[in-house]
């Protein structure tokens, strides 16, 4: 069986009348991106990673995914070092991938050690401007951790 390898990068998006400037996780297969035109909750893709369950992984900018007419999420399934996702991707489409547990969840979490700095140059009163929630530092450390003990 093929294993999908899995990467995750962060990029600015400048401040506008509307919101401030903040961080867009962007996530590939294979090098193919993910969910486009959505926002990632990096939160929700490290739950994926370590366990299973439906995990709304894209969602809305306010952080509800039925805002973005997303109201499936992925399915994880983990057996040893695989994790299997299966289901539906936002403006159609599906995503069928399966990863090695160890590489996906590494990835992540460097993907989180490199942003870090960029992350905390931007951070408002409410934190890391990452994602529909953002991120405390702690937050971002206990996500990091949870990855790795995963």
């Amino acid at each position: 069986m093929k294993t999908n390898i899995l990467s995750l990068s962060f990029r600015q998006v400048a401040a506008t009348d509307m919101a401030p400037s903040h961080l867009v996780g962007e996530l590939r297969a294979d090098g193919n991106r993910l969910g486009e035109g959505f926002v990632l909750d990096v939160r929700r893709l490290a739950d994926a990673l370590t366990r299973e369950g439906e995990h709304f992984i894209f969602t809305c900018g306010c952080g509800e995914p039925g805002c973005a007419g997303i109201f499936e999420g992925v399915r994880s399934r983990i057996s040893g070092d695989a994790v299997t996702l299966d289901g539906a991707l936002p403006k159609g489409g599906a995503i069928s991938l399966v990863l090695s547990a160890s590489q996906a969840r590494t990835a992540v979490a460097e993907a989180l050690v490199a942003v870090e700095p960029v992350a905390a140059a931007l951070a408002g009163e409410e934190g890391y401007s990452i994602g529909p929630e953002g991120f405390t530092h702690d937050g971002l450390v206990a996500v990091r951790k949870g990855l790795s003990d995963g």
